[in-house]
């Protein structure tokens, strides 16, 4: 008998709905497109329980006229192409036909929805694959799509999701692209019965950027537009000083569709790349219109794959745009540092004729929030000359191990008779003892010793107060992260609360040799926490939070200070590496020294 067998339409159905519906906002992208396709003015969102319990999209597009419903839930049913060539000239968001019935075959949806020449409206239930209900209802204009128990049918896919709250922030997220993608609609997010933004539709991109995500980040984006034949190419890009931790805030649209492509971001970062450091991503919104000839949009369910004719010449006028946006002055970091002296939430609900007022703060404390870009590339260029002025010394160099350093320099004998020789470009300690020379990274060294204190959750953390509270401003994304992490921030030497529905206040931060850390750096650590297995991961959050907190390169230390460090960290667990694995420490023996100099004969 044959081992190959067909597969029942139900599990067939199932199969195919989890290339479309990989979560809940997969549903929500889905939902949204085809209400911009169906020209909605206006898009309500509203989710419960992280979408798992209900998605509700409410529009007023064309809506679906009655004869064409039932149609609608059949697989590769659509208005949009009716034969294989057009896929190549589709001008809508949605054609393939997917959508609908993958998501009706995993959870209950309900759609009521009128067209303009109907009189009255059509609800439609379908519960897993399945019409339950068609009749005549009241309706406005437009079409209303209410999904309920989200993989009821599928627990296995159920399982996979993550918290309800994580949930919301991928929503949330998702919306925010498409609101920012097209600022003509106005689009409104309700999670759990709370408002979360609402845009104006009114066209202004800046406006829309400064309500999901920062007013004063919304005022220093930069403006291009490029032509190039057929091609136009335009964006807003925020200065490399707002770089970011991840690239999630690299958005990209091609004729109106929100698109993930490697090589677009490859080349905006490249536009980016003499101005960030490593490690840094852009924040860019970057729209290409092209002949729909020149893009492929058929290659995954999804659809937010596409594959370019003539890829590299689109990626080369890209790079060209970003370059010559990114020349002159513009580049120039401007400090508007912020606060409310009054705790006083201003709503940022007309950017252009009702900006809120800038907060402000003492100015004995400025000091302690600068910004350190032109720091990082001068030491950048310091060690690399470095490097090359000793390429040879340290071909020779080793690593400490840990069989080495235990001999060398013990916990418990030799650490105590180390002499100090200096700080070099005011990152590296040398120091030495009766055998051996000792260069010590201070940033590495640093988060070994935080990440340990992490871990144990330390109370030994010195608190510096702030002479007047910080308010930072975080997007409903960061703030559901947060939620998550709040306890972490806590216990180690952050004094915070949520203030309202999206920003913290913040009292005090951790203060370490002399210097209180930054509290918008906490934006830097939630973009991590974004990442697959965060927050669970203790591990991680210790070593991002000791990375973020940790004396930076470029910092310069006093003899008690470069003392301090050095016995701190060899007080730790594994004094070698910091928490990302790379050396905190390498030495140079006498015996190499003079084997250099001639001294002794190889």
């Amino acid at each position: 008998m044959g081992k190959i067998k067909v597969l029942s339409e139900d599990v067939a159905q199932k199969i195919a709905a989890g290339e479309v519906v990989e979560r809940p906002a997969s549903v929500v992208k889905e939902l949204i497109e085809n209400s911009i396709d169906a020209n909605a003015k206006n898009i309500l969102i509203e989710i419960k329980d992280g979408g798992k319990k209900l998605i509700k999209v409410l529009d007023d597009g064309e809506g679906i006229a009655s004869e064409d419903v039932l149609l609608a839930f059949e697989r590769h049913a659509t208005s949009k192409i009716s034969k294989l060539d057009d896929i190549f000239t589709v001008k809508t968001l949605g054609f393939r036909g997917e959508a609908l019935p993958s998501i009706a075959s995993v959870s209950k949806v309900t759609m009521i929805t009128r067209t303009k020449e109907e009189n009255i409206g059509t609800k439609c239930i379908v519960t897993g694959g399945k019409v339950e209900y068609f009749d005549e209802a009241l309706s406005k204009e437009g079409c209303t799509i209410i999904v309920e128990d989200l993989f009821f049918n599928t627990p296995a896919r159920l399982k996979f999701l993550k918290s309800s709250s994580k949930e919301s922030a991928y929503i949330s997220e998702i919306i925010s692209k498409y609101a920012l993608g097209h600022p003509e609609i106005s689009f409104k997010l309700i999670i759990d019965d709370k408002e979360i933004f609402t845009t104006s539709g009114n066209g202004n991109i800046k406006e829309v950027f400064a309500k999901i995500y920062d007013f004063e980040e919304a005022k220093n984006l930069i403006e291009v537009e490029k032509h190039y034949g057929i091609l136009k190419i335009k964006g807003y890009l925020l200065p490399p000083q707002f770089s970011r931790n991840n690239r999630s805030y690299e958005i990209f649209f091609v004729n109106g569709r929100y698109v993930k492509d490697k090589n677009l971001s490859l080349f905006l970062e490249k536009g980016y790349s003499p101005f960030l450091p490593a490690g840094k991503f852009p924040v860019a919104i970057i729209f290409i219109n092209i002949d729909e000839s020149y893009v492929d949009v058929n290659v995954h369910p999804s659809k937010t794959e596409i594959k370019f004719k003539d890829e590299y010449k689109i990626c080369d006028a890209l790079l060209l745009t970003i370059k010559e946006a990114l020349k002159g002055d513009v580049l120039i970091p401007r400090e508007t540092i912020s606060i409310n002296k009054n705790f006083i939430k201003e709503e940022r609900i007309d950017f252009l004729n009702n900006p809120p007022v800038e907060n402000k703060i003492n100015s004995t404390n400025r000091e302690y929030f600068c910004n350190f870009e032109d720091k990082i590339e001068k030491k950048v260029n310091q060690v690399n000359q470095y490097i090359k002025e000793f390429s040879d010394f340290y071909s020779t160099a080793e690593i400490i191990k840990n069989e080495v350093i235990n001999k060398s320099l013990s916990k418990k004998t030799s650490i105590n008779n180390f002499k100090i020789i200096g700080q070099i470009f005011n990152t590296y300690i040398i120091f030495v003892d009766d055998n051996n020379l000792y260069i010590l990274d201070q940033h590495a060294a640093h988060e070994r010793i935080l990440y340990e204190m992490y871990l144990n959750y330390s109370k030994s953390f010195v608190v510096q107060e702030l002479v007047v509270p910080h308010i930072l401003n975080l997007t409903h994304s960061e703030m559901e992260f947060f939620k998550d992490a709040i306890d972490i921030f806590k216990n180690n030497g952050f004094d915070l609360d949520i203030f309202d529905n999206n920003s913290i206040i913040i009292r005090a931060v951790p203060f370490t040799f002399g210097i209180p850390k930054d509290p918008s750096y906490i934006k830097e650590i939630l973009d991590e926490l974004r990442e697959e297995n965060f927050p669970k991961d203790k591990n991680k959050i210790a070593a991002s939070l000791a990375c973020h907190a940790a004396i930076k390169a470029d910092e310069i230390l006093s003899i008690e200070e470069m003392n301090k460090l050095i016995k701190m960290l060899f007080e730790t667990e594994n004094p070698y590496n910091c928490p990302h694995g790379r050396p905190t420490i390498i030495s140079f023996s006498l015996y190499e020294l003079e084997k250099k100099f001639k001294r002794v004969i190889s």
